[in-house]
């Protein structure tokens, strides 16, 4: 099993996920790029493309984002996205 980190999913209008997440795996503007916990700093542009997230269990959310920034440091990682769609609600 993974070690867990925090991750939060924003939208300019709403909070649309915040919780633990063993894995996260997004779609850079160079390529998908995955993170797990202990991951270093980082700080990049978003393409457009699924955001997919396991939790601990191996459940699993995935979400269309279209575009935006993601940052992780210290085990917490956020997602800024343009727009989001899909999810555990969808």
């Amino acid at each position: 099993m993974a070690t867990p980190y925090q991750l939060t999913i924003l939208t300019p209008e709403r909070a649309v996920f915040e919780g633990a997440v063993e894995y996260l795996e997004a779609p850079g503007t160079e390529g998908y790029f995955g993170v797990l916990a202990n991951h270093a700093g980082m700080v990049t542009a978003l393409a457009s493309g699924t955001l997919k997230v396991r939790h601990a269990g191996g459940a699993e959310d995935r979400w269309q984002v279209s575009g935006g920034f993601f940052e992780v440091s210290n085990n917490k990682a956020t997602v800024l996205a343009d727009s989001v769609t899909g999810g555990p609600a969808a």
